[in-house]
């Protein structure tokens, strides 16, 4: 059973040492995605610099984020560009639009959409990732249809089973690492690591942490409905890790007939 590949957020409350860095490569995270900029905040390039470049002295991939409250799309994509543009980030490098609404903010979805708008100006779309909380999704403070699907989309949905919503392309699974507050990620489909997971001729699957039929289903090639039939499951059904998942019917041996 392979887990799938690991990404980590890192902002202000991460550890800004190589040494930290190095426990997170220890653990299979060769991807850090970097916030470069935050809402309400003009001192964050200092330290958006400084993670970036322990990064790449380790010959990490890095990539670039956003936390936006949605108060000002318009400042939120002029502030992160500059800072995009002065530590060397390029266009093809992926990007997290961090949503954290804030309360008081109306037609949240309309300013995600204007801000996804000025972002997609120097940022090609198939690299753009919208993160939010599920907690976000079940209160209805953004509702998934506002977010196209287009986008690869982050579930920050830490301690649980699995991200909660099937469309997730990488599920943050936990908030803590080495007793440090540290959004770590699962990345279902390689949108950041470039890591996809082949098909194979074996039969079954080992189901690992964060499945859903979904993610198994999109992963193998294999068509929803087949899959659930095959396995004599409901859509609704929980996939837990461990559970071996049939990928294709077994053929079934003829009789030889009588002679």
């Amino acid at each position: 059973m392979t887990k799938y590949s690991q990404i980590a957020i890192v902002d202000s409350m991460t550890p800004r040492s190589v040494e930290y860095y190095e426990k997170l490569k220890k653990v299979g995270v060769n991807d850090v995605i970097v916030t470069l900029s935050r809402s309400g905040y003009s001192s964050y390039s200092e330290i958006a610099e400084i993670h970036t470049d322990i990064a790449r002295r380790l010959d990490m991939r890095v990539h670039a984020a956003l936390s936006t409250d949605l108060k000002s799309p318009f400042h939120d994509a002029r502030h992160f560009f500059s800072v995009y543009k002065y530590l060397g980030y390029n266009f093809g490098s992926k990007t997290m639009i961090m949503c954290h609404p804030d309360g008081n903010v109306k037609n949240q979805a309309k300013n995600l959409h204007e801000l996804l708008g000025y972002i997609s100006y120097f940022v090609n779309k198939d690299d753009l990732d919208v993160a939010i909380s599920k907690d976000y999704l079940d209160e209805g403070v953004i509702n998934l249809e506002d977010i196209p699907d287009y986008f690869n989309l982050t579930i920050i949905n830490p301690d649980k089973l699995n991200a909660g919503v099937d469309r997730a392309g990488t599920w943050i699974y936990t908030e803590y690492f080495e007793d440090e507050i540290q959004l770590l990620g699962y990345d279902y489909y390689g949108f950041y690591t470039g890591q996809s997971n082949q098909l194979t001729l074996d039969t079954e699957y080992v189901a690992q942490e964060g499945d859903t039929w979904v993610t198994i289903a999109t992963r193998y090639g294999v068509w929803l409905p087949k899959l659930l039939d095959i396995n004599d499951a409901k859509y609704e059904d929980l996939v837990v890790p461990g559970q071996h998942i049939k990928k294709k019917k077994k053929k079934e041996r003829v009789p030889e007939e009588a002679s």
